[in-house]
């Protein structure tokens, strides 16, 4: 997750925003049935003796409303990928969320 604040996303941004622009034409271009050959793979890293795990990400946890699916209710938000409290908002792999008042300890999970 890439905090935003009044001096901008941090020192590894461009790096980051990088990355993701790669994964977002790579997803495009397998949608588009181009699977990388063999020889295309040449370069990549083996990973060896692999499983498949869950790993936690940063999401937030509130009562939304005006959601375009979910309407008014509790939520948990997909992975928070940009987090701007200083700005009001987060970026989620969805979509923007205003962010109103934070929650106390006693709410969370309430």
């Amino acid at each position: 997750m890439l905090i935003l604040d009044q001096t901008g996303l941090g020192p590894y941004a461009a790096r980051d925003v990088a990355r993701v622009e790669a994964l977002a034409a790579d997803l495009r271009a397998l949608h588009q049935g181009r699977i990388p050959a063999a020889q295309d793979l040449i370069g990549a890293p083996m990973i060896d003796r692999w499983a498949f795990v869950t790993i936690p990400a940063s999401a937030l946890m509130g009562h939304v409303t005006g959601h375009p699916v979910l309407g008014t209710r509790e939520v948990l938000t997909s992975a928070v990928w940009v987090a701007a409290p200083d700005f009001g908002f987060v970026r989620t792999l969805s979509r923007y969320y205003r962010l109103g008042r934070a929650a106390d300890a006693t709410e969370i999970g309430s």
